[in-house]
């Protein structure tokens, strides 16, 4: 058995250290391990290093917004740069940085005043950056800028002021040196420092981190129009490197890094400035783990979390408290060596693999408690389809007795009740009910009525409410939807054993689920109320606008929804179509009363404009959310005719969708029964005879032969029907 374990043991920890290593050679933790990284150097940075001795710190003077105000003619003359460098010089500046694009020669005078102040200071070093971007369409495009060719050769060294942005846009690390216009350049910060410290320029290989616990203490900053013109105390800059670049938002230099929020390019130059002059100082910076020296302090530590969890002496608590111990010390210490000797080693995948250690080390733990995991188990897959059920939107009462019964199966219960609640009265009568056996009704509705009131759960135990002598256990469990009581669930048991710990929750669960699903079901079903009285409204509205036309909408829809059904459509699409019906005539309200109203013939003008009644109404009802095709298509098309001479879009046969071609024919029948502006009310039998005529011109003659048997067979009653819906006589 011994053995046994302790192969175990040493199988699971190759196992996990495998795992660990492949993450850390892979980079699948970059995006976590970055963050993680970043907040360590985030407290790392609250304990600054100290500067360097014996190396030259930075000064930074800032194109800033107070600078543009004093001269907003950006690009400003080159001779003002030139005055800056000469003030610059006086005053005792050890290297003079200009961070700025000199690449365009302008052929006048203050190109050549610049050339002459910069090889007159002997110690300028002018920027050159270089920016690859993807087009669209695949092609590779790159931009190289370098200071133009006789102020390059006046300037002490060209310095790349091009920085490695991670994928995540935060830029972290700062290349040695890049290849411009075919020649190869140290970074702007490394040679600056080389013309300050005396130091021939030759740029590296490869890239470093900067160190941005060394932004303290905060780099002095003057306003470049300061200065130009001599508003700054010389003292502030003699014996300092001095880097000019922009500040402005303006200038759009700004670039996310791990500390804080984005800053200037010329910021995080100087910080790279100060990480280069501690590496030449011996002095301890920012240096990131390998993935070997990551791997072998991952597989260092689990094996000795291996060790701290060995011994049949060492009970689970033991166990885990050595390995939290563990953990800690190792996040400790890793902040510690990051504040002492710079060293970042992210703690995210070796206390993950610390973690996936513990837990594979708990499998005979597990194992243990194998029964009651079963039972949670079932518990989930119970509370999953009770979910499904309760969240299908039609499912109704429906879906909330098979939730009940589901619970029923899992919990062992003989029967569940769910007794309903109304806010005003407390339990109003409603109830739904699930029995294993029939044995009476469910619950009692005086015990339910006090644990709705005080909120609480109540299991009766031996002896259960309104069922004298019978022996068993009852829970009653209150459900509210915030502050709305819904009504009690009832779960009962025949027989005396008590529901345990996780059976209880599952009746919590499944409790709250019923609780939302039932309060749901009001709100949809007020919210359907609502909106179909918004559609009644409009129509109601476009009856108003046309006297002549009083619940001419109501019969549309009563007939055509009839009709709708005759022919197999769903009852989705039915009420689609009785909408539809209701909407047909919206587009009126756009049209001018003295053209709606006109009791003549209208001219071809004025008919064209009514025509556009269909087209508007489209156009008002599109914007109303829940509205299928269907409608829409009924608005829209109710005018067009089966051999394509209707309006607006001169649809032909089943070109039109069907439910337009239903409304169509009712629309004609009541049009041509009813009295209008321009004509009296027809017989009906010169009505269908005129139906009749047109079938397969006018309309569709499937449609208007149904139309006609539903008059005969049904015509009466449904216009009565509407007569009395709508409160008046026809």
């Amino acid at each position: 058995m011994e053995h046994g374990r302790r192969l175990y043991d040493l199988v699971a920890w190759v196992a996990v250290t495998a795992l660990a290593c492949l993450v850390i050679g892979t980079g699948l933790a970059r995006p976590v391990t970055r963050l993680t990284a970043d907040a360590l150097l985030r407290l790392a940075s609250e304990r600054p290093p100290a500067p360097p001795v014996g190396q030259p710190d930075v000064v930074l003077v800032a194109i800033d917004p107070q600078s543009l105000r004093a001269r907003p003619d950006w690009p400003w003359p080159r001779t003002l740069h030139a005055e800056a460098v000469r003030r610059l010089h006086a005053s005792g500046a050890k290297a003079i940085a200009l961070d700025v694009d000199f690449s365009t020669e302008r052929g006048d005078e203050a190109d050549a005043e610049l050339v002459r102040a910069v090889a007159e200071a002997g110690n300028v070093v002018l920027a050159a950056f270089r920016q690859i971007q993807v087009l669209p369409n695949g092609a590779v495009l790159e931009i190289a800028n370098a200071p133009f060719p006789a102020l390059a050769r006046a300037s002490a060294a060209v310095g790349s002021v091009h920085m490695q942005v991670d994928s995540d846009g935060v830029l972290r690390r700062s290349p040695h040196g890049i290849e411009i216009q075919g020649d190869r350049h140290s970074s702007l910060a490394e040679a600056t420092l080389d013309v300050a410290t005396g130091r021939a320029p030759g740029p590296g290989v490869g890239s470093f981190p900067v160190d941005y616990r060394r932004s303290a203490p905060a780099i002095p900053v003057l306003p470049m129009i300061d200065v130009i013109e001599g508003r700054f105390d010389p003292r502030d800059v003699a014996g300092r490197v001095v880097l000019i670049g922009a500040t402005a938002a303006e200038f759009q230099d700004l670039w996310p890094t791990p500390v804080g929020p984005a800053e200037p390019g010329v910021w995080i130059q100087a910080i790279a400035l100060r990480t280069a002059a501690a590496v030449r100082a011996g002095k301890p910076v920012l240096r990131h783990a390998s993935t070997a020296e990551a791997t072998a302090v991952v597989a260092l530590l689990l094996l000795v979390a291996a060790v701290l969890g060995r011994g049949s002496d060492r009970t689970h608590v033991r166990r885990s408290a050595a390995l939290v111990a563990l953990a800690v010390t190792f996040a400790l210490a890793s902040a510690g060596l990051l504040v002492a000797r710079g060293w970042l080693f992210d703690p995210v995948v070796p206390l993950g693999a610390l973690a996936v250690q513990h837990v594979v080390g708990l499998e005979r733990v597990r194992r243990r408690f194998g029964a009651r995991i079963a039972v949670g188990e079932q518990s989930i897959a119970a509370l999953a389809q009770v979910g499904e059920v309760t969240a299908a939107p039609t499912s109704g009462d429906a879906g909330l007795g098979v939730a009940l019964a589901l619970l029923g199966d899992v919990v062992d219960a003989s029967g569940v009740a769910l007794l309903r609640a109304s806010p005003e009265r407390g339990l109003d009568g409603r109830r739904l009910d699930w029995q294993r056996r029939g044995a009476g009704e469910i619950g009692d509705p005086d015990a339910a009525l006090e644990v709705l009131e005080a909120r609480q759960v109540r299991i009766f135990e031996g002896s259960r409410p309104g069922r004298a002598g019978a022996p068993g256990v009852a829970v009653y469990t209150p459900l509210h939807a915030g502050e709305v009581p819904i009504g009690v669930l009832v779960v009962e048991r025949d027989r005396l054993e008590p529901l345990d710990a996780t059976q209880l929750r599952t009746i919590a669960t499944v409790g709250t689920q019923l609780a939302l699903s039932a309060h749901n079901l009001v709100l949809l079903e007020d919210l359907r109320t609502t909106f179909d009285s918004s559609i009644e409204a409009i129509a109601s509205a476009v009856e108003a606008r046309d006297g002549y036309t009083e619940k001419h909408c109501r019969r549309l829809a009563a007939f055509s929804s009839l009709m709708a059904e005759r022919v197999g459509l769903d009852a989705e699409e039915i009420e689609a179509v009785r909408l539809g019906a209701l909407l047909h005539d919206v587009g009126k309200v756009g049209i001018r009363d003295e053209i709606l109203l006109k009791p003549g013939r209208f001219t071809p003008a004025e008919r064209g404009e009514m025509e556009g009644h269909a087209d508007i109404g489209h156009r008002i009802i599109s914007g109303i959310h829940g509205l299928r095709p269907t409608t829409l298509a009924c608005v829209r098309h109710h005018h067009e005719r089966w051999d394509g001479t209707g309006y607006p879009d001169h649809l032909r046969g089943e070109e039109t969708p069907l439910a337009a071609r239903i409304v169509a024919v009712v629309d004609v029948w009541d049009a041509l029964s009813t009295a209008r502006p321009y004509k009296p009310a027809l017989p009906q039998e010169r009505v269908r005879g005129l139906l009749r005529k047109d079938r397969g011109s006018h309309f569709d003659a499937a449609l208007v032969d149904l139309f006609l048997s539903l008059l005969d067979e049904e015509g009466e009653e449904l216009l009565a029907w509407v007569d009395r819906e709508t409160g008046s006589a026809r």
